[in-house]
């Protein structure tokens, strides 16, 4: 497994992943690939995170994506996990251990939020403790339908 910075080849994959990703767990929204792909585009944006991995094959696997913003609270950053699917069990971990090091580096990050389905494998919760994940919260969720 190769774990790497995403790239402009890597944008028609990271949105296939995106696609089912979704459908797995259905949002009540139409999915827009073309709204995918922008986005996509912007992560790789050094000043977001965007990495994927590939297996043996060189099939895109796995990817993350997160964008940083102005913080509503205080001054500094805030970094929010955007993208974290993964179609092959463990490719994703290398993935998650680059983004906690990215985030470490940048001093101007006060908080990356990654929110995690209700059902997320408790082995999950401990890996991303170990990153330094620590405080969890139980979200709410609005979806405007777009049906």
């Amino acid at each position: 497994m190769i774990s790497r910075k995403a790239t402009y080849r890597d944008i028609i994959a990271i949105v296939d992943i995106a696609v089912e990703s979704v459908m797995r767990d259905p949002l009540p929204v139409t999915v827009d690939r073309e709204a995918m792909r922008e986005m996509a585009m912007q992560c790789l944006n050094p000043a977001h995170f965007m990495w994927v991995a590939e297996d043996e094959a060189g099939n895109v696997v796995a990817a993350v994506a997160a964008m940083t913003q102005k913080s509503f609270w205080y001054r500094g950053l805030q970094c929010s996990v955007l993208l974290y699917y993964t179609r092959k069990p463990g490719a994703g971990a290398a993935l998650l251990r680059e983004l906690a090091r990215w985030v470490k580096s940048r001093s101007g990050i006060k908080v990356a939020v990654l929110e995690l389905e209700p059902n997320v494998d408790l082995r999950m919760v401990r890996f991303l403790k170990r990153l330094g994940f620590g405080r969890k919260s139980i979200n709410m969720t609005y979806v405007r339908s777009a049906l």
